[in-house]
């Protein structure tokens, strides 16, 4: 079930991540790195805004849907009381901020981004309901469809000269109907009466620092590009934001569609049948969360300045290609970070640890971003990215174990590590090759490499899986024989 589960999700974020590429490439030529930066800055906001007010309800949701003790009714309905309270809480903050920037380019920013902020909640809900369900079929589809709708849209109005502002409009508009489509029949079920005081109680205290700990994790996530912002220019914060868009879309885009396989199935099976067979399973997450995930990294490394070439526009080139190794590995340690290490904290009902956590990651960050930028630019940003999220990892594997002890594969960890090594150095005789053939040959022959150097490691027994299979398709079919007259 996990590698179906994940190839569904892997294609439910691939697709999107391709579109994202596509826009990433559309975007870079249609606006200058001052218009970018307006956009990331007003989209980056946006997401902050989200996980800071709404995500927490789509965590508890995730932990505590396949509970036994309330029927989909009483769920939905709670959720969607929940989601009312805090869209009218955020209402205050909104008008008064229009009243003191309205007729302003920054009255414009503050609006299309609250209303970016509402359509993400209802497709991010819409994708934790059908996650929490385990229908990676209806994920897929909601996700893929909701990729090509906010792709068209946003740079159809950024081709008729909207700009930043016409992008995010375009993102909102995709976001929405897809999303009310999807979750329809969900939402049909909503009853005011069905709200569940207690439940709404049970969602708060989980989901409110888990959401602590994403707002933490997106603030360090942006701080780089608002410091750069202010202690460099908005074209500064525009071309990193590119650099880590590139990397995030790859790496994360693989290391979450394996997390979002995985962590319900691990969920019910510790409610259901046990910690040692969630343990099983949680091992095999594991596995396959590194062995996607490193390989993806060192290639990005060692061949991204092809697909930069070929995918971002000219004034961002070379900032990008610069950034991909720096940021690439940031990344791979942040999603380390969220998708392993934290597990442990959630796992074992104690979420405020993440909290705590977070809170030291930002202050470094914060502190390491003030010191670089002024000495190395966007170099220095990077830099202090890979420092903070270094750390984060480090603290979160040290106080984890103390709630939760997860299991880790450590034999297959070193054979992913030299796969991916090997493969590195197949990839470094063909670093150079360019153009659209180029890409094709770098990701043939890497994935290739990669395979053979996996099974001849025999990464979770693959190789005798392979074997055994091979053997059984060889073997003659068994003839049932006739009893012997008498």
């Amino acid at each position: 079930m996990l590698l179906k589960n994940s190839v569904i999700y892997i294609i439910a974020k691939a697709i999107p991540a391709l579109a994202a590429f596509f826009a990433l490439s559309l975007y870079t030529h249609l606006l200058s790195p001052e218009e970018y930066g307006v956009y990331t800055l007003v989209f980056t906001a946006a997401i902050f805004t989200h996980n800071s007010i709404f995500n927490w309800i789509n965590m508890a949701t995730m932990r505590f849907w396949s509970s036994k003790h309330y029927n989909t009714a009483t769920f939905v309905s709670s959720i969607g009381i929940a989601y009312f309270r805090v869209l009218a809480f955020s209402l205050v903050p909104l008008i008064i901020a229009l009243y003191f920037y309205w007729g302003q380019p920054m009255g414009t920013w503050i609006l299309s981004g609250f209303i970016l902020t509402l359509t993400l909640a209802l497709f991010s809900i819409t994708q934790t309901l059908l996650s929490a369900q385990i229908k990676p079929e209806k994920y897929a589809m909601l996700t893929i469809i909701t990729s090509v709708s906010t792709l068209s849209l946003g740079a159809l109005l950024a081709y008729l000269g909207y700009g930043a502002i016409g992008i995010i409009i375009g993102l909102s508009l995709g976001f929405l109907t897809p999303s009310l489509l999807a979750s329809f029949s969900t939402w049909k079920t909503f009853n005011k009466s069905a709200y569940d005081p207690v439940l709404f109680k049970r969602l708060l205290t989980y989901g409110l620092p888990l959401a602590s700990a994403a707002i933490l994790e997106e603030f360090t996530k942006s701080t780089d590009r608002f410091m750069l912002a202010g202690l460099q220019d908005t074209a500064q914060a525009g071309m990193y934001s590119v650099g880590y868009d590139l990397s995030g879309n790859a790496i994360f885009m693989i290391m979450s569609a394996i997390n979002l396989a995985a962590y319900p199935v691990i969920i019910k099976l510790l409610e259901t049948d046990g910690k040692q067979v969630a343990f099983e399973y949680f091992e095999k997450y594991t596995v396959l969360l590194l062995a996607l995930s490193i390989p993806t990294v060192i290639g990005l490394s060692i061949v991204g300045s092809n697909l930069v070439y070929l995918m971002i526009g000219s004034a961002y080139q070379e900032t990008v290609i610069l950034l991909l190794p720096w940021i690439s590995t940031a990344l791979l340690l942040l999603g380390l970070q969220v998708f392993y290490f934290d597990l442990a904290f959630q796992l074992g009902h104690y979420t405020i640890g993440i909290v705590k956590i977070g809170i030291f990651i930002a202050l470094a960050n914060v502190g390491l971003n003030y010191w670089l930028i002024p000495l190395m630019g966007i170099q220095g940003a990077a830099i202090a990215t890979i420092s903070s999220f270094a750390f984060g990892s480090v603290l979160s594997l040290i106080f984890g174990r103390k709630y939760f002890t997860l299991p880790f594969p450590l034999h297959d960890f070193i054979k992913i590590v030299i796969a991916s090594i090997g493969m590195g150095a197949v990839l470094w005789t063909i670093k150079d090759a360019e153009g659209w053939g180029g890409l094709v040959l770098q990701l043939l022959i890497g994935m290739s490499s990669y395979a053979a150097f996996i099974l001849m490691l025999n990464v979770m027994a693959l190789r005798n899986h392979v074997v055994d299979y091979l053997t059984a398709s060889k073997s003659p079919k068994s003839i049932t024989s006739l009893p012997n007259n008498p």
